[in-house]
């Protein structure tokens, strides 16, 4: 019998029930760890933490961690050099998740690739023997969200009885078209095991609603999909653009567009610029082109608590397309009123089609 196998199973129960139903988690990046810490900790928020060195990151959090949850995502899966899914879990990596009582342990799956069905089962069977308390990760090519793909990883799934937490590979948004929302929404329909999402954005408030488990949104853009392999992401060298969540227009936007909105409001004083101003916790009522200045630690928890209060609001589909839809007169109101045209993201056509509005 496999040293991780069955044998360390908890006596708690059923390895199909997620002790994180409905939660919405922030991924943060393991090198910046200590910085993002106590993201949304004043409301009991848990953290992803990613990256090679993410079990070294939360070990000196060890006492706080009955405090909220906190998991571990070593992204084995991500960069240039990735492994195949077929590539075995790192036993010790296993164990150190159960050693410290993280509330799921993390597979460090490697890629799987379009239509790369060894891949796919050799993660889910090392999850089946890795026993109870185990999520099996999925970095999915996105294609595996259309046609016969889905019908395939729908069909494993059930098969293995694992809870599963995807990762969507795309060089942009994985869920930005019609098609792959609704793979996403059969996979959660026909799913016998708790399907979740990591590396995703505000698709992960659509998730929750239509019946994801958990679902955790990236802090950092590289955290919010998985880039393609000749893809990694942004330049070499090329600082990270800064995006902050407007709340009225459902969308991360760079803080550079919100200040060029902030600039239209002020230049005309019949527009509104309430747009503009935001009431959460971190913000208290200021205006948002506080941005261009304020701390990377301050963006993030503004993003954080408008996540929070997202959450509060959609609770159902027809909750989530009423907030696209909110967002989406508030683009149409931005073109009427300050003669730009932005297009909305992509997402929001793909979770509510133009036939449906």
């Amino acid at each position: 019998m496999d040293a991780i196998q069955a044998g360390e199973r908890s006596e708690s129960g059923d390895s199909g029930r997620s002790p994180l139903a409905n939660r919405l988690l922030m991924q943060i990046p393991a090198n910046r760890a200590e910085e993002f810490w106590y993201l949304g900790a004043d409301y009991g928020a848990g953290i992803v933490v990613s990256g090679a060195q993410s079990l070294s990151a939360v070990s000196p959090h060890k006492d706080e961690l009955a405090e909220r949850p906190v998991m571990v995502d070593r992204r084995r899966y991500a960069g240039a050099n990735r492994p195949s899914g077929t590539t075995l879990f790192t036993r010790s990596w296993i164990e150190a998740q159960r050693q410290i009582r993280l509330p799921v342990v993390l597979t460090d799956s490697g890629y799987v690739g379009q239509a790369d069905h060894s891949a796919l089962v050799a993660i889910l069977e090392q999850t089946v023997r890795a026993g109870t308390g185990v999520t099996a990760v999925l970095p999915l090519n996105a294609s595996w969200l259309a046609g016969d793909g889905v019908k395939y990883l729908v069909g494993e799934i059930n098969q293995h009885r694992v809870p599963v937490a995807l990762v969507l590979e795309h060089t942009a948004d994985p869920l930005g078209t019609q098609w792959a929302v609704g793979g996403l929404k059969h996979l959660l329909e026909q799913a016998r095991s708790p399907v979740s999402l990591m590396c995703t954005d505000l698709s992960g408030i659509g998730a929750l609603a239509h019946g994801a488990a958990w679902a955790a949104v990236g802090v950092t853009s590289s955290l919010r999909h998985l880039y393609p392999a000749d893809s990694p992401g942004p330049p070499y060298g090329t600082p990270p653009a800064k995006y902050a969540i407007v709340p009225r227009l459902l969308s991360f936007m760079k803080v550079e567009r919100i200040l060029e909105g902030w600039a239209h409001t002020q230049q005309h004083d019949d527009l509104v610029e309430d747009l503009w101003r935001c009431a959460c916790s971190e913000c208290g009522n200021r205006t948002m082109d506080r941005f261009a200045t304020c701390a990377d630690a301050s963006l993030a928890a503004h993003n954080a608590s408008i996540l929070d209060d997202l959450q509060q609001q959609v609770t159902s589909p027809a909750s989530w397309a009423s907030a696209i839809n909110g967002a989406l007169g508030w683009y149409q109101w931005i073109e009427d009123e300050y003669h730009l045209i932005w297009e909305p993201p992509r997402f929001m056509n793909a979770w509510l089609p133009r036939s449906r509005r």
